[in-house]
């Protein structure tokens, strides 16, 4: 009798489970998370005052589960995004031969240059994961008084918006050709400084005068662009020099 008892419970639980489920296992996306997406560029206000409350206000997926979930879909569509990517991968194909590497036999420098940008692209969503965390735990410019838990909770609800449009421009980088790569890549830190500038300034900083919000959102976005693009140069040179190590026994 028990014994049934606990299937029929497994069997209700079971029919409670949906194609959201699905979508929440894969990427830590469901409805509620696209709602929490909608909401962070339409009423961003809304969003960052259900930050302040334990469970936000039981309608908002966390701003911090929320990122880290594009960062899975980055890593998932990684692979499509970047070995396919012949711009990027040329560029650093024309790196490595304009610094001479000694390629082992059977290896061209467009093979080289795949795999450096795999590497590279590999490492540089785990090291901005890390650096925005740690950001996350010590910046307090919120003009307002803020525990751990809700600097957090702020620091990455400002960066939603930036992250649920990223794949749109990852996707157009496909199409970009080398000789634009570059200024592609510029274009895409003023889109992530402009996006973050408006989250902070429509949503945060409540507790401040609109000058108080200018400034604070300006900065915060600052900081946001300068330290992902130190992070990704940083990573791209760490990159070069281990790919080149270990292909290049010495540089021609």
């Amino acid at each position: 009798m028990e014994e049934q008892n606990r299937e029929k419970s497994a069997d209700k639980n079971s029919e409670d489970l949906s194609v959201d489920a699905i979508s929440e296992d894969l990427f830590g996306l469901n409805i509620r998370g696209l709602k929490s997406i909608f909401v962070s560029w339409v009423r961003p206000r809304d969003y960052f005052a259900a930050a302040k409350v334990h469970d936000w206000q039981d309608q908002f997926t966390p701003s911090l589960r929320l990122w880290l979930s594009f960062f899975a879909l980055f890593s998932a569509l990684k692979f499509w995004w970047l070995g396919t990517n012949e711009a990027m991968i040329g560029a650093f194909a024309d790196g490595f031969t304009n610094a001479g590497l000694n390629l082992p036999i059977g290896m061209t420098y467009q093979d080289v240059g795949g795999e450096a940008v795999l590497w590279v692209f590999g490492w540089i969503p785990i090291i901005q994961i890390i650096t925005m965390i740690i950001l996350s735990l010590i910046y307090n410019l919120w003009g307002e008084r803020t525990t751990i838990a809700l600097r957090q909770r702020y620091l990455f609800a400002v960066m939603i918006p930036s992250a649920s449009v990223m794949p749109i421009f990852l996707t157009i980088m496909l199409f970009v050709p080398q000789s634009m790569i570059t200024i592609y890549g510029v274009l895409l830190a003023l889109v992530a400084f402009f996006i973050d500038f408006q989250a902070g300034y429509r949503g945060a900083f409540s507790e401040t005068s609109k000058g108080g919000r200018l400034w604070r959102a300006g900065l915060l976005a600052f900081i946001l662009v300068t330290i992902n693009t130190v992070t990704a140069i940083a990573v791209q040179i760490a990159g070069i020099m281990i790919i080149a190590g270990k292909y290049g026994a010495g540089l021609g």
